[in-house]
C-alpha cells in the first residue's frame, strides 16, 4: 500500500522579519527569569536537608506558577460578560 499525504508549504511566502510584520522568535526573558530562578532552587534543594529543603521545594513550586501565569494571556474576566 503506498504512503500518500499531503503537505501544504508555502514556499513563496513571506520570511521572517519581513515588511508583513512577523519577527523572528524572541525567547520570553519574563518566563525565563522564573525558570532559572526554579532551577537554581532545584540545585539548593538537592544539595540541602529537613526544614530547609521543604522550604526551597515550596518555593520552587511558587516560581514554577509564576513562570506558567507569565506564560499564559491575561484576560479581563468577568468584565467580559454580558448578559
Amino acid at each position: 500500500m503506498p504512503f500518500l499525504a499531503y503537505i501544504h508549504s508555502n514556499e513563496h511566502g513571506p520570511s521572517p522579519g519581513d515588511e508583513d510584520g512577523l519577527r523572528p522568535w524572541e525567547p520570553n526573558w519574563q518566563v525565563w527569569r522564573w525558570v532559572a530562578a526554579a532551577a537554581l532552587l532545584s540545585y539548593a534543594a538537592a544539595r540541602s536537608d529537613g526544614a530547609v529543603q521543604a522550604l526551597l521545594v515550596l518555593l520552587i513550586f511558587v516560581f514554577c506558577c509564576e513562570a506558567v501565569a507569565e506564560m499564559l494571556p491575561r484576560g479581563d474576566g468577568l468584565r467580559d460578560w454580558r448578559q
